[in-house]
């Protein structure tokens, strides 16, 4: 089971094999592709998998307040779109969650509160403008 924190449901649907480090990279490549395999998905309130791959996550933003206060915005955001509550603790299949549906409300800021002051914001801006060809969760890499 993939352990993910609720903004790390977003940053997934516009990976594109950019990150922090390459170590990030690698790792983040590596869920993705559980991803795809349709592993199954428990949001946590905590770093996740994605954090472990930054090599000093203790010491890292992963414990600051506002990243704490995106997986809240994002869990609320993606649990109005589904029309349920999503919360800590919860299970979702990634076939459940990363839909044309959700593409497209991220890309029309629906779904983009959890987003805020993300150094990767414009990236990801440029991701769902190009209608997320690139991204891994949709590549057959």
């Amino acid at each position: 089971m993939i352990k993910i924190r609720g903004h790390h449901l977003l940053c997934a649907l516009t990976f594109a094999g950019r990150g922090y480090s390459r170590q990030f990279e690698r790792d983040f490549k590596a869920i993705t592709k559980r991803m795809r395999a349709n592993e199954m998905m428990q949001i946590v309130d905590r770093p996740d998998e994605i954090c472990q791959s930054v090599q000093d996550c203790d010491g890292s933003h992963c414990y600051e307040p506002r990243i704490d206060q995106r997986d809240q915005l994002a869990l609320a955001d993606i649990s109005a779109l589904l029309g349920h509550e999503l919360k800590v603790g919860d299970e979702i299949a990634p076939a459940e969650l990363f839909t044309e549906k959700m593409r497209t409300a991220f890309r029309d800021n629906q779904i983009r509160r959890g987003c805020f002051d993300c150094q990767w914001r414009d990236f990801c801006d440029q991701i769902a403008a190009d209608g997320f060809q690139n991204t891994l969760l949709l590549a057959e890499k």
